[in-house]
């Protein structure tokens, strides 16, 4: 379900009374809002696609951010956006996506890109073995985009160096299929996409970011999403989200985390329809940040913002999460302490 382009009706809103609860639950579970944000990013997946089949290399693409901004969110609504499915020739996989494993190595990958082709031995054998017979079977299941997801893991953090081997793995697999690419991963992404082999692939870039609170047009966007998804949830009534008091109330309980908004909205609707009401309340609210979100790092150190007046002094305050994502979160001791140093081309790119 989706964004419709303007506000429901109340009409259209009393039609959710009809449907069963454990049906709106679940639609709930699946809710995914278009907002320009998210729109950007399907876009960038969509010009790389369409790079497939034609006569110059294919168009390549990254999509980076923090944990929780909807990088896999865009990635599923773009594979659903693209199905699969049986033909008289085997399976059909147009948009394959491929999970790495840490400390990624060529061999690695090409065990991760079988694992997601179904491959039933696809750790077995030599690197050179498991790359050929991805790229047979990449070809037999008709895959025209690969998206690499936890693209990060080709960086190793604990010696703040780019896994080069595994960067010049993925340029080869590239030449030699030439199916498009698009890598998803952390910010650390970066210092893999800035390496010789990576570099010139990867033209298409886009960071997504945590909403913002402490600008104008940040609030606006927030509000905007608000107001989005206020009219999509499946509740006979609304729920005001994008009124002043409730706006920054939510947005202190997400730090502007698209994955903690969800969380609200979708548990929200399951409190508010378990007490037979249509409108969510603080108090849903407040249960739902105390169950499932009052123990994640970046909002562990704040008091529920559900209870009370709103604190208009934190709201002042308060930084986006990835902002407040300082240089070690994450990261080993060790690597904290490299990361703190001016970093050479050689110790960017000197990994195996």
């Amino acid at each position: 379900m989706t964004s419709s382009t303007g506000p429901p009706s109340d009409e259209d809103r009393a039609r959710w009374r009809s449907v069963p609860i454990a049906e709106r639950i679940t639609l709930a579970q699946k809710l995914i809002v278009l907002h320009p944000r998210f729109r950007d990013a399907v876009g960038l997946l969509e010009r790389c696609h369409r790079s497939f089949g034609q006569p110059n290399e294919p168009a390549c693409g990254a999509l980076l951010g923090t944990s929780g901004v909807g990088k896999t969110s865009v990635v599923d609504h773009y594979s659903k956006l693209h199905p699969g499915g049986e033909t008289e020739t085997g399976l059909r996989r147009p948009v394959l996506k491929v999970t790495l494993q840490p400390e990624a190595r060529p061999k690695g990958i090409a065990a991760d890109l079988l694992l997601a082709l179904g491959d039933p031995a696809w750790s077995s054998g030599t690197v050179q073995t498991l790359t050929n017979r991805a790229v047979k079977l990449l070809h037999r299941c008709g895959v025209e985009l690969i998206v690499f997801d936890e693209f990060h893991h080709l960086f190793d953090i604990d010696r703040a160096k780019v896994m080069t081997k595994a960067a010049q793995w993925l340029k080869v697999l590239i030449v030699n299929t030439r199916i498009p690419v698009v890598v998803c991963g952390m910010p650390e992404a970066e210092h893999v996409l800035r390496a010789e082999h990576t570099e010139r692939r990867f033209k298409e870039r886009l960071t997504l970011r945590c909403f913002n609170w402490r600008t104008p047009a940040g609030r606006q966007e927030f509000c905007g999403m608000l107001k989005r998804l206020d009219g999509v949830l499946p509740l006979a009534e609304s729920s005001g989200l994008a009124e002043p008091d409730m706006a920054g109330r939510l947005f202190l309980a997400c730090r502007g985390v698209s994955d903690y908004l969800m969380t609200l909205m979708r548990s929200g609707v399951a409190e508010t329809l378990g007490r037979g009401q249509e409108r969510i309340e603080v108090a849903d609210l407040a249960r739902v940040f105390a169950q499932k979100l009052a123990l994640q790092r970046v909002l562990a150190e704040q008091a529920n913002p559900f209870i009370g007046p709103l604190d208009a002094g934190a709201l002042d305050r308060v930084q986006p999460a990835d902002i407040a994502r300082g240089p070690g979160i994450g990261l080993t001791p060790r690597a904290t302490r490299a990361k703190q140093r001016s970093l050479t081309a050689n110790q960017l790119l000197g990994g195996s």
